[in-house]
């Protein structure tokens, strides 16, 4: 039987089909919210910007649209591709440094491009606006690529169609309440990326420790990451040269304003084709050229694309006049031009992206040689006739282009099962420009007419069930399952796939009963104990299957042991107690640090105590008085406490945990413990408090270690220390929660995993805490639980891992 790594790095056609095709949707609905929550921005500055300062908006805006999509695949792309490819937590550690590194760097270089060229159009403030905003676009772009990595689309998603949210307001808060003009427009970009802050890559239990500042010597991801910046970084300039190019021109502003109004319009299938590229990408990553993937990518692309432009471009003059101000009189000029040359162009950038998914780097020649000549056309036809004369040449020069690439791929990957049923597509969308150009002078009529294919196009797009391309023949047959794996079932969705992982590791773990199982049910299994850090037992139940697993959870409970042994070693020599908090000694430690809390006041003692064990030390912003992380070279890192809190809110009282802390019954130690572990009723309360406190959920290793604890005299004492702690209630509803879904993964029933906590119950221990630590006259702590609440439940629900 195959091994699971193997299986794992190469998924079934119809599951990674499936994977990609939900999470295009998911991205191509945001793009959706995105592209109209961007054009109504643009379109209300025409309103509020005279034509003017909306020339330099627009030209600022290109520029940032221009850097921005370099950093957009950049960074993300070669993260996403690299942990795609990757066979272990070091290799994804690694690409996680490697993407830190070069978002700052890279970002602190285009931020000083984009001010030596915004100071040709705008002024000293807007210069420097354009420029913070292009860095802080670069830096937020990590939390992108791990987002798209790890296939979670949907909270990708989200935090797109959050940013364009922000901007939105932002942007107009800054321009007519504090009356900013194009500096406050473009301010708002940099402001809107900061919820991607969030969302950064977790630590791989596991991976070696390394200092973040550490450049990697892989050259494999350098020549990816400048294989893709190379790419992509034409990509933009072919999609924003003009846009910059005809505000730096010596023409009428108000001609360069409806040329670059046009533009924004006519790149909507530009916006798509990024969407369906991010969602193919780490699957295409993982395939060879030429994969029927490619098929599917394309297929959804000009599915909604094609009717799209078809639209913009036969758009009657009186509609576009009705929408724009009087200083934009030639938009419907332009407009078939630029709408076209959109659809030509995004068809481009996904062509450039099966390239670069399969390392096809050599595909630069052909693209720069592209870019010469629709540089050349953009210029000439400005020469020959203005404004019109450039988007013209615009439209050629980018047809010119795609034409090229065209040719280049079909020879080298062709173009999977895709070639077949372009006519069918095409010859449809030609009949229908016609009938549209013919019924153009009928405003209504045409209105009535767009609207009716835009929602076809849609209801294509999103509505349809089933798969838009399946593996195998030309035909359309679904592929014969393989040997071990679930039954493929047309129209199913990755989380169907989850349900019988699930399935199996609460079998195994939760209830013991082991039974048969096959390669890619069992790495779906193990990637959801991965998530609920119970990956040992489901490996040793299937030990010749998970041999890697089992070597790899028993290599990092001995590194946990070690470390352990060590740090408290050091700490109990110096005079400093310490109490090992949230850690089974009987089971298996696959978490990336481990907790000790020591005395109060004691903190920076510990850490002088522990100098030269540690090779690095972190704090996080919001816990940087009460917790610190010492990282040694290798192994967990030593997480100290100064207290039983969380992000600076005070739980459980410090004097009374070590007051009743007990020397561990644990075999595994020699003797003279050097640490202590809580009481069962502190165990317990420990543990539903890091659910309540921190993570809002409880993954099944937690459920497992409370399960230990459900005793009648365990329990009647935590209830009685909550009630003196403040959080009474919510400890019960939270056990209560715990208790109900143990009773129903006794029965074998469904229960999500990680078990998230109700809202309400989050919201309700934090008004409760809160008030109780109000009374006791601790206003400080009151006031920060109280205001950290329901920004923590929003951004820990986004937070969630989805299938």
């Amino acid at each position: 039987m195959t091994s699971v790594g193997r299986v794992a790095s190469r998924p079934p056609v119809h599951q990674d089909e499936v994977r990609a095709v939900h999470g295009a949707r998911w991205i191509a609905t945001a793009a959706v919210a995105v592209g109209a929550l961007n054009y109504a921005y643009a379109l209300v500055l025409t309103r509020l910007l005279d034509v003017s300062e909306y020339a330099t908006f627009a030209a600022g805006q290109g520029l940032l649209v221009c850097t921005a999509a370099i950093a957009v695949v950049t960074v993300p792309w070669m993260l996403a591709q690299a942990l795609a490819r990757a066979g272990s937590d070091t290799e994804r550690a690694e690409a996680v440094r490697f993407a830190v590194i070069t978002s700052v760097a890279g970002g602190a270089l285009a931020a000083v491009v984009v001010a030596c060229v915004a100071q040709e159009f705008a002024g000293p403030v807007t210069t420097l606006v354009v420029a913070c905003a292009t860095f802080a676009v670069y830096v937020t772009r990590v939390s992108a690529g791990w987002l798209q990595g790890t296939e979670r689309m949907r909270t990708l998603a989200v935090l797109n169609t959050t940013e364009a949210c922000l901007k939105f307001g932002v942007g107009l808060f800054f321009v007519v309440a504090l009356d900013l003009g194009e500096a406050g427009a473009l301010a708002a970009f940099g402001i809107a990326v900061l919820p991607f802050a969030f969302f950064l890559p977790h630590r791989f239990r596991g991976a070696p420790r390394r200092p973040w500042r550490s450049v990697t010597v892989d050259r494999e991801l350098w020549r990816r990451a400048v294989g893709i910046a190379s790419l992509q970084g034409v990509v933009a300039l072919l999609a924003a040269v003009d846009i910059v190019l005809v505000a730096m021109l010596p023409t009428d502003r108000a001609a360069a304003a409806s040329y670059q109004a046009a533009v924004m319009l006519g790149r909507i299938p530009l916006f798509l084709a990024g969407a369906v590229s991010i969602a193919f990408l780490p699957a295409l990553s993982r395939r060879r050229a030429g994969d029927p993937l490619t098929a599917a990518a394309l297929r959804m692309y000009l599915t909604v694309a094609l009717p799209l432009t078809v639209v913009a471009a036969t758009a009657p003059g009186a509609l576009l006049t009705a929408v724009f101000p009087a200083g934009y009189t030639t938009v419907s000029t332009l407009m078939a031009c630029t709408a076209t040359a959109g659809l030509a162009l995004g068809a481009l950038a996904l062509l450039v992206t099966f390239a670069q998914a399969v390392n096809d780097y050599g595909c630069l020649r052909t693209l720069l040689a592209g870019l010469v000549l629709y540089v050349t056309a953009l210029v000439t036809g400005w020469a020959v006739g203005g404004v019109l004369g450039m988007a013209i040449g615009g439209l050629c020069g980018t047809v010119a282009t795609l034409v090229l690439i065209a040719v280049r791929h079909a020879r080298r990957h062709g173009f999977g099962i895709a070639e077949r049923p372009f006519g069918r597509v095409v010859v449809p969308m030609l009949a229908l420009a016609g009938a549209l150009v013919l019924i153009r002078p009928y405003t209504l009529v045409w209105l009535a007419a767009a609207v009716a294919v835009t929602g076809v196009a849609l209801w294509r797009f999103f509505g349809r069930r089933g798969d838009p391309v399946q593996a195998g023949e030309p035909g359309g047959a679904p592929p014969a399952p393989l040997a071990g794996s679930v039954p493929y079932e047309p129209g199913a969705r990755a989380a169907v796939h989850d349900e019988h992982a699930v399935r199996l590791l609460v079998d195994t773990v939760w209830r013991g009963l082991v039974r048969p199982a096959g390669d890619e049910e069992l790495r779906d299994a193990l990637a959801a104990a991965r998530r609920n850090q119970v990956e040992g037992r489901l490996a040793r139940a299937y030990p010749r299957q998970l041999a890697a697993t089992v070597a790899e959870v028993e290599s990092a409970t001995a590194l946990f042991r070690r470390n352990l042994v060590e740090s408290t070693g050091r700490l109990r020599a110096a005079g400093i107690p310490t109490v090992l908090i949230k850690a089974d000694l009987d089971g298996d430690y696959v978490y990336g640090n481990f907790d000790l809390v020591v005395p109060p006041g004691r903190l920076r003692a510990a850490q002088d105590a522990l100098d030269g064990w540690y090779v690095q030390r972190s704090t996080y912003w919001l816990e940087r008085t009460t917790k610190v992380l010492l990282e040694p070279p290798s192994g967990p890192a030593a997480h100290l406490h100064g207290a039983v809190c969380w992000f600076g809110v005070p739980v459980v009282p410090t004097e009374r945990l070590f007051a009743r802390a007990e020397h561990p019954d644990d075999p595994g130690s020699s003797d003279g413990h050097a640490w202590l572990t809580p009481c069962p009723s502190d165990r317990l309360r420990i543990w539903l408090a890091h659910a309540l406190f921190q993570n809002l959920t409880l993954d099944l290793s937690e459920l497992l270690a409370l399960r230990s604890l459900l005793r009648p005299d365990v329990l009647a004492e935590a209830r009685r220390e909550t009630l003196r702690e403040g959080w009474s209630a919510g400890g019960r509803r939270a056990l209560d929660t715990a208790v109900a879904a143990m009773a129903r993964l006794d029965r074998g029933e469904s229960v999500p995993l990680p078990l998230p906590l109700p809202v309400a119950t989050s919201l309700r221990v934090g008004a409760e805490h809160s008030g109780h630590l109000l009374v006791e006259g601790r206003l400080r702590a009151a006031t920060r639980e109280a205001s950290l609440r329901v920004p923590l439940v929003v951004a820990k629900k986004l937070r969630r891992r989805v299938p």
